[in-house]
């Protein structure tokens, strides 16, 4: 099969008609990032779909559906021409209708085949002449989208699949199912004659006793053997992934061990940036930040009051005196300055230490000596003595101060002085020291968010550029050690499981040789027997066929596949493809060098070549068996190569025999000054193959999706 054209219309980014016309070996289809590579990749794909009617709204082109008048129609395909037996044709298409502003109506779906002969086309189903030209299961290796997907053993039924397919062994398949089946009813019969036969009876059935035992045992060490197999393929499977992105993987752990510190960090500081003002306005008496001093100012207004009240009170004893004639009493006061009802107070004892003299002696009482003491006792006895009497004498008289408002302001002054008055006065310093530690906490809140932003990006880049997933990627590494230890305990197992399998086959084949040795005294015993040896043999014939056509059919995968290695690796380091049969009747591709030391982590670029390389073997197979070449259609498989090697590789492309289209962005010059790209025609230049340039129309609103249109132009 030999594509010669493909003509895509209205498929998403491809509005209108936009024709390919393929060479038989290498065409080239370049387009930078968006713009329509994977569009080009995905309409073949659509059209090779035979499995579902599959029409979607999101196929049609946007600019084409805003274009649109209502009742207006339009229409959807993709199609190919191509060599097969003849020319032939293959079409999917479908109507799409707009019926109002907001509202597009699909219908016509249609999937044809066409059988050209001249002017002549004799139409059949699509799908049916798809099938019939190219099979699914031949799809299957020749299309593939990006470099994850070129392992063709990326399962466990991955070999079965591809030597059922190419190396013509399905049929050896039935024959040694139906020779096995054949064995064991001529056993099953040979047995129960023997079991019959009166000279040979009693041997036969003690030997069937301990087979059915043996038999029954070596069935339980092969489902042992298949379980260890299983694991084993597990565990080297993900030991092969996670050594393959060991070093992505560390880094990863390293990065986001830094991102978990700082997010921690950046959690921490804005508890500590947190400060409700209203609340510590009222609740933390911030409002008292500048009391110190009206509390000053209150004090020096009661000691006003005080003495006010002290003059008042003396005034009002002297007009008492005088009033009811007691002049001897006030002659003794008059010695005396009264002192204060509730001594001592704050603006008593100030006056004492200002003048250093009692006011009821009137001697001097300097502060700490003994007349002071003294002179305060009997200040006591004395004032108790007024008291009570001038209390009794003047009862009928009315009270100068009913209400201890004045004494009451003593008391609110003497607690706020001391202690209380010290914590007022710091609170402004408070406030400053939180509004300085707030301050500060949010200048490293903000490096600390600028800090977790670059690491949150440089993660994301790690990821992106891997294309692994976080998932895979947070898996804990230090498991490692622990898949390696459970591989090796399940090698020892099957190691020792295989040793007693062998031992237990042989002591089975003793028995069956045994059994077989039996002279019966019956003649339909002995051609039983006879016809039992017979199968036995043919089974055992067929299952060695099989096992040996599948062991050739790798080896021929693996000497095609070293051939075009070494052609896509020219003049580079390339080392030699080993295709090895895994525990669980699967393979794996490996890469070893000439020594035997297996390559664990080959480069991206050769890793690719390995694939690669495989996938063109497969298909120079398929030509051999089939008598039919097929296309390879890849895209973008050399994203991880260099410049260098880009060359070298669309160069070995070009010469191989094979039709090849590549989807790519390879090839494309940017200038770094300006930003500007061009083709690199340097390159270009030198190849045969035709190359198309695909790319988005100018101008767009990179916004609105119905002003992209993709343009393909034949370069060469």
């Amino acid at each position: 099969m030999i594509i010669k054209d493909i003509t895509i219309k209205n498929f998403r980014s491809y509005y209108g008609v936009n024709h390919f016309s393929l060479s038989q070996g290498l065409t080239l289809i370049i387009g930078d990032n968006g713009d329509g590579k994977t569009t080009f990749f995905e309409a073949l794909e659509w059209l090779f779909d035979t499995s579902i009617e599959n029409k979607k709204l999101s196929h049609i082109s946007e600019k084409r559906k805003s274009e649109l008048e209502i009742s207006e129609t339009d229409e959807v395909s993709v199609c190919i021409t191509f060599e097969h037996d003849g020319e032939k044709e293959i079409e999917k298409s479908f109507i799409f209708e707009k019926v109002s502003e907001d509202d597009i109506r699909i219908r016509d779906y249609r999937f044809e085949g066409y059988f050209i002969n001249g002017s002549e086309r004799n139409k059949m189903r699509g799908e049916a002449l798809l099938n019939m030209c190219f099979e699914p299961i031949i799809r299957k290796y020749c299309l593939f989208k990006g470099e994850n997907e070129l392992n063709v053993f990326d399962n466990d039924t991955a070999l079965k699949t591809l030597v059922d397919t190419f190396s013509g062994i399905k049929q050896f398949d039935d024959f040694v199912e139906m020779t096995a089946n054949f064995e064991q009813k001529s056993a099953n019969a040979a047995n129960r004659e023997l079991t019959n036969d009166k000279k040979v009876s009693k041997q036969a059935n003690e030997l069937n006793y301990k087979l059915s035992n043996i038999e029954r045992e070596i069935n339980e060490i092969k489902k042992e053997i298949d379980n260890k197999k299983n694991s084993i393929s597990d565990f080297s499977e993900k030991l092969e992934h996670l050594q393959s992105n060991a070093e992505i993987a560390e880094n990863y752990q390293k990065i986001n061990e830094r991102v978990k510190i700082l997010r921690d960090k950046r959690s921490k500081l804005k508890a500590q940036t947190i400060c409700n003002y209203s609340t510590n306005l009222l609740d933390r008496h911030w409002i008292l930040c500048s009391f110190p001093s009206i509390i000053n100012e209150f004090s020096t207004k009661v000691s006003a009051l005080s003495k006010e009240k002290r003059k008042l009170e003396k005034e009002e004893i002297v007009r008492i005196a005088k009033e009811e004639t007691q002049k001897e009493e006030i002659e003794k006061l008059r010695k005396f300055v009264p002192l204060p009802w509730n001594l001592p107070d704050e603006a008593t004892m100030k006056e004492m230490l200002n003048d250093e003299v009692c006011k009821v002696c009137g001697r001097p009482a300097p502060k700490g000596s003994e007349a002071y003491e003294f002179m305060q006792n009997k200040l006591q006895e004395y004032l108790n003595h007024i008291e009570n009497k001038v209390s009794n004498e003047s009862e009928k008289q009315a009270v100068l101060f009913p209400n201890s408002f004045i004494g009451d302001l003593h008391n609110r002054l003497i607690r706020l002085s001391g202690d209380e008055q010290q914590n007022i006065a710091q609170i402004k310093n408070d406030i400053n020291d939180e509004l300085f530690f707030i301050s500060k906490r949010k200048a490293e809140l903000s490096k600390c968010e600028d800090d977790l932003k670059e690491a949150e990006d440089e993660l994301n880049d790690l990821i992106i550029q891997s294309g692994l997933s976080a998932d895979l990627l947070e898996t804990n590494f230090s498991d490692l050690r622990g898949f390696f230890e459970a591989k090796g305990r399940a090698e020892n197992r099957l190691e020792h499981l295989t040793t007693t399998l062998q031992f237990k086959e042989k002591e089975r084949n003793e028995i069956l040789e045994q059994i077989n040795q039996l002279e019966p005294g019956g003649s339909w015993s002995k051609i039983y027997k006879r016809v039992h040896i017979t199968f036995e043999k043919i089974a055992k014939a067929f299952a060695n066929a099989k096992e040996k056509n599948i062991n050739q059919f790798l080896q021929l995968l693996e000497e095609e596949a070293n051939d075009y290695l070494a052609k896509l690796n020219r003049n580079d380091f390339h080392g030699i493809i080993r295709i090895i049969k895994t525990y669980n009747n699967s393979a794996r591709i490996e890469l070893h060098s000439e020594n035997g030391l297996r390559i664990e982590n080959p480069n991206g670029a050769l890793k690719t070549t390995m694939y690669m390389s495989v996938l063109f073997a497969i298909s120079r197979i398929t030509t051999l068996k089939r008598e039919q070449d097929y296309p390879l259609i890849f895209d973008a498989p050399t994203s991880s190569f260099g410049g260098f090697k880009e060359d070298t590789f669309y160069n070995v492309i070009d010469n191989i025999d094979k039709q090849c289209i590549i989807v790519t962005k390879d090839l494309i010059n940017v200038d770094k000054n300006t930003g500007n790209k061009s083709l690199d025609f340097e390159t270009i230049d030198k190849l045969t193959c035709s190359v198309y340039r695909i790319e988005k129309v100018t101008p767009f609103d990179d916004k609105d999706l119905s002003t992209i249109q993709t343009s393909a132009k034949k370069i060469k």
